[in-house]
């Protein structure tokens, strides 16, 4: 069979319209706030008596949810998102039961005009999934099991997470935190050097008139890369976990008086 093509979006400032107003309609409301996307809430057009779950009424009242007083409409879909998709939703989520003709209806509406839908309980009818995932600071590792189990996915996930050491997202967070600095102060030393020639009022700088390559610039690039490759490679994840501040500061040490050097479990305190 068949695999899916595993991707992380960023969904900063997207509109999701979820259909339904059930459990499920909560939780797709509340995860669409934790990736910081607008979650916009309408309800079955036969379902006028609607009873919405505490959770997702208690959104609706805080004024973190949009809540339309009118039952969906395929308009919906495009008139509700941003100006820059020309009001197409970003995703849309129903929740309502895969054997009510209307899952089917905004299945093909969606399909039709391109707009990521998911359907719970109903592969056949989405065009993408949510992965079971396990979350830690920065980390985040999802599992699929492409339909056949969501129960199984919840189990993996669990098994994985429970072998992973304490406080590998924060170990995430500052390898992070090296990655960034290496480059500022590569490029801060790249600017103070053509700072300096151009002020030389003397006689002429031995880098007067050199020929500054693209490709040595590149290749010092590389070097660092993988040096910092080497560490995230090669340092068991128990050791990553426990980086701290200070560790970060001794390999930094190390670096910057032998750059060429491979960095060793020994360049830190232990």
């Amino acid at each position: 069979m068949r695999t899916s093509l595993l991707t992380s979006i960023d969904a900063t400032s997207h509109v999701h319209l979820i259909i339904g107003t059930n459990a499920l309609a909560a939780s797709r409301c509340a995860k669409s706030l934790e990736v910081g996307a607008t979650p916009i809430v309408t309800f079955h057009p036969d379902d006028w008596q609607h009873e919405v779950h505490p959770a997702l009424q208690q959104r609706i009242d805080d004024k973190e949810v949009k809540w339309l007083s009118k039952p969906y409409h395929d308009d919906d879909i495009s008139s509700l998102g941003r100006p820059e998709l020309d009001g197409f939703v970003d995703a849309v989520f129903v929740t309502l039961s895969p054997r009510d003709p209307l899952s089917l209806h905004i299945s093909t509406h969606c399909k039709r005009n391109r707009v990521p839908i998911n359907v719970v309980d109903a592969p056949t009818l989405c065009t993408f999934s949510l992965l079971s995932t396990h979350t830690d600071g920065p980390l985040q590792i999802g599992i699929t099991t492409n339909g056949k189990g969501c129960k199984l996915s919840s189990r993996i996930r669990r098994e994985i997470a429970s072998s992973l050491p304490p406080n590998l997202g924060a170990a995430c967070e500052r390898l992070g935190s090296i990655r960034q600095r290496i480059q500022a102060e590569d490029h801060a030393a790249h600017a103070t050097k053509f700072s300096v020639d151009e002020e030389d009022s003397g006689e002429q700088s031995a880098s007067f008139n050199a020929l500054v390559k693209e490709a040595d610039r590149e290749a010092a690039k590389g070097r660092r890369m993988r040096w910092l490759s080497q560490i995230c490679e090669y340092w068991p994840l128990s050791r990553l976990a426990d980086v701290t501040d200070a560790d970060i500061e001794a390999v930094m040490t190390a670096y910057t008086s032998a750059p060429s050097a491979s960095p060793s479990l020994t360049s830190t305190t232990t």
